[in-house]
């Protein structure tokens, strides 16, 4: 053996327990950093925001995860303060009559112009005076420009202003939420009636299927329907509830009959066929009055008492409808010639049917009734699809809310003048122009102040 050789072997010897060494030590921090990340608690998965929907697996599926909030009836449906992405949420199928109107303009290339919202002047229409206000929003505030007296009760008028009004004070900074808007809205029944301008363009409670230039706004009954037998329509929905709830088995508890009572003096030649179609038969109890002698009348929360409740139209829409939805009961109802804020979500046919068409002169009505009577499965799915679509949650306060705010914001969009705060006489004097929404409220043909009786002379005239 050389002389160099036991050198060579310590070398070898010495690399050999160093590459030991490096292994083990590896080895152990490998060891301890898989420990430690074992020990490290997860951190929670981040939320979603208001109306996002999130994918998750379950089961080897993906599933849509609930957003962060949802509309929960019996808690937020007298929310009137909900959220922007909070009515997206809750009622997101509840603006189609507002695009439908905002988009008609815009495929005109079409503006609101201040013109359009002055109310009738005289010889632009034939007949009767139109019911109207006109109306402007300015810095979160709701004033009454000018009123004219119609024939309907003007208390009509009155409620929507309410409504407007709850729906923009319920904002918490309704200054810089709500737009400045101005608007005239009519109140009569058919607010087309005599117009000589086809192009008119007003709020209305409901429009002719044939009219898109009306917007739609939700009625009056909303807020109160003018009769202390049936009260606020949130008074209703309590009374509806209270009767509900003594049906232990709910839908099936109810007599199996269709409830109808009407007038023979709005539509009559369509609601006497609806009598004729049900005269005699065993499931009818479908009844004209007169409102005279007042026999036969049905209070219309006792409507809901029935499986089936079958609804006319009036001298155009009837308000009837939006109780009869807050019944557990089947919707019989004929082919509709208007459209309130809420028709585009009725559904006639398939698994989402919420109510049953007949045709406009009822001679369907038998055979349909027929076959609802001899289904009595599929006949409560209606009935308790319409439940869930309206009375608990399309047809709440709240949604009636989120729905006047939005009308509110796609009217502005299509608005080309801002509105004016006051009048400028020729003197270059100035008035403000309308009067607030809680002194109008108060306002009446003659008011007892400071100790005399004295005329109530606020003038709303634009001067000349």
């Amino acid at each position: 053996m050389s002389k160099s050789s036991p050198d060579l072997f310590k070398r070898r010897l010495l690399w050999l327990v160093l590459t030991v060494l490096v292994v083990v030590t590896l080895s152990y921090l490998s060891h301890q950093r898989h420990t430690d990340l074992q020990s490290v608690t997860p951190l929670p998965v981040s939320l979603p925001h208001e109306g996002e929907r999130i994918q998750e697996k379950e089961g080897g599926k993906e599933k849509e995860k609930e957003p962060e909030w949802t509309f929960v009836v019996g808690r937020d449906d007298l929310n009137y303060g909900l959220s922007d992405e909070q009515c997206d949420i809750a009622f997101p199928l509840l603006y189609q009559e507002i695009y439908r109107a905002r988009d008609h303009l815009l495929k005109l290339n079409r503006t609101i112009k201040e013109k359009d919202v002055h109310v009738d002047r005289k010889g632009s229409y034939d007949g009767r005076t139109h019911g109207e206000f006109q109306c402007m929003i300015l810095d979160g505030e709701l004033y009454i420009i000018k009123e004219v007296r119609g024939e309907p009760d003007r208390s009509r008028g009155l409620a929507a202003l309410a409504n407007m009004y709850r729906a923009i004070s319920s904002m918490p900074d309704a200054r810089h939420q709500i737009p400045n808007i101005e608007f005239t809205f009519d109140i009569e029944d058919i607010a087309q009636e005599g117009e000589h301008n086809k192009e008119r363009i007003r709020w209305t409670w409901a429009r002719h299927k044939d009219n898109p230039w009306h917007w739609a706004m939700p009625d009056f009954d909303g807020w109160s329907y003018p009769d202390d037998g049936v009260a606020s329509f949130v008074q209703f929905r309590e009374d509806v509830a209270e009767l509900e709830a003594n049906y232990t088995r709910e839908w099936y508890d109810k007599p199996q009959k269709l409830a109808w009572r009407g007038s023979f003096a709005q539509n009559g030649e369509l609601r006497r066929a609806l009598v004729k179609a049900a005269a005699g038969k065993s499931w009818s109890d479908v009844k004209p009055i007169d409102w005279h002698d007042r026999k036969d009348l049905l209070a219309m929360q006792d409507f809901c008492k029935y499986q089936y409740v079958a609804h006319t139209e009036g001298n155009s829409w009837s308000g009837r409808l939006r109780y009869l939805h807050v019944c557990d009961s089947v919707p019989v109802v004929h082919e509709l010639s208007y459209a309130a804020h809420y028709y585009p979500l009725l559904v006639a046919s398939g698994p989402s049917q919420n109510y049953v068409q007949v045709q406009r002169n009822w001679s369907d009505l038998v055979p349909q009734m027929e076959a609802l009577l001899a289904d009595p499965e599929r006949t409560r799915a209606i009935a308790a699809e319409s439940v869930r679509v309206f009375r608990d949650r399309y047809l709440t306060p709240a949604a009636e809310a989120c729905y006047w705010r939005r009308l509110f914001r796609a009217w502005r969009a299509v608005m080309d003048f801002e509105p004016r705060t006051h009048y400028v006489h020729r003197d270059e004097s100035r008035k403000r122009r309308g009067v607030s929404w809680e002194r109008f409220a108060f306002r009446q043909e003659k008011s007892f102040e400071h100790g005399f009786l004295v005329e109530d002379n606020i003038k709303d005239e634009e001067p000349e």
